[in-house]
């Protein structure tokens, strides 16, 4: 493993550039561990916000509960919740969800309230409403992200984050990811300042932790060590291919729950990519202008990336590729 000197001192030189406020990156390549940290992010032990980038997580607590049951994943939800039976939302279907097709496109503060709130605003909204047509691809925040919370506490029995902590990460040796609050405060440029941003919360955006954490519980998905082979297989084949996200205006596609690889459709414009070498078989997620995480199979590593301070989509992608391509080319 490379000390990744050139990767380092260009995240110094981006706090001095003021192009983030901290950082936390950690890489995993042939069972060895490097991580990197600065700024804000007082150590790599630190936890930080992942957003987005802990969907992948929710995605494989929902299929290692299914276990060996695939079939399940085209079924309605609304026949694990049936309080949905007979609206658009109840029609969904695990697989139109974990793909970002289902023609509904809900923000975090649409998802606040009880359940019973919720699930009233989830009876009453169409893709009409969200200037969508019925099961477009287009990129859902939070919304579906929520449904699949209340799926896996109908079916396990128990709050979502205790089964996706307990039954899932602890088990498999990750105990350091959790749903809830993290140590490290995001940052949002405002007027040119740092400013405190919003937290992530929900399975679709609450995951916390250090970065050598998650980049280690990408290293063992993609070894088979979380999930079967049968369920890896489905969570990383195209269930989602070719289509334009009306979120991002682009080709983006998916897997169950994860970023497929997308450079064929322009390495360097594709959002939330993992570097523009990076390999056909590469797959992960990125989160809210601030992270990413993702395993390229190719090149040998899992890598977990944070730069805090969100700043627009326009500056914060070529910042994000830059960075990925600098630490490709020491791990080359």
């Amino acid at each position: 493993m490379p000390d990744l000197a050139h990767t380092r001192a260009h995240l110094e030189q981006g706090l001095g550039k003021n192009l983030w406020s901290g950082f936390s990156l950690a890489v995993r390549k042939s069972a060895r561990n490097l991580v990197l940290a600065g700024g804000d992010v007082p150590d790599p032990g630190a936890s930080v916000p992942w957003y987005s980038a802990g969907k992948p997580v929710t995605a494989a607590g929902i299929l290692k509960f299914l276990g060996s049951s695939p079939e399940e994943l085209p079924r309605p939800i609304a026949l694990t919740l049936p309080e949905l039976h007979g609206s658009y939302a109840g029609s969904l279907s695990l697989t139109s969800i974990l793909s970002h097709q289902t023609g509904l496109r809900i923000a975090e503060n649409q998802c606040r309230g009880t359940p019973a709130e919720i699930l009233g605003f989830f009876r009453r909204i169409t893709p009409a409403d969200c200037k969508l047509s019925p099961g477009q691809a287009a990129y859902d925040p939070a919304g579906g992200w929520w449904l699949l919370g209340q799926w896996i506490e109908r079916r396990a029995g128990k709050p979502w984050a205790e089964f996706l902590e307990d039954d899932l990460l602890t088990p498999a040796g990750i105990p350091g990811l959790k749903f809830g609050h993290s140590t490290v405060s995001i940052r949002d440029r405002r007027a040119g300042r740092w400013m405190e941003g919003e937290p992530g919360s929900g399975p679709g955006a609450g995951l916390t932790g250090p970065a050598s954490e998650l980049a280690l519980f990408y290293e063992k998905l993609s070894q088979g060590r979380i999930l079967g082979e049968p369920m890896l297989k489905k969570m990383l084949g195209p269930a989602r291919a070719g289509k334009i996200d009306a979120t991002f205006g682009q080709v983006v596609d998916f897997g169950l729950g994860v970023i497929l690889n997308g450079n064929r459709y322009g390495a360097s414009t594709v959002p939330y990519g993992f570097g523009t070498t990076a390999g056909d078989r590469s797959f992960g997620h990125g989160g809210a202008r601030s992270s990413v995480a993702f395993v390229d199979p190719e090149a040998g590593f899992t890598a977990a990336i944070f730069l805090n301070g969100r700043v627009p989509e326009s500056e914060h992608q070529p910042r994000m590729r830059t960075l990925l391509d600098l630490l490709r080319s020491e791990l080359a």
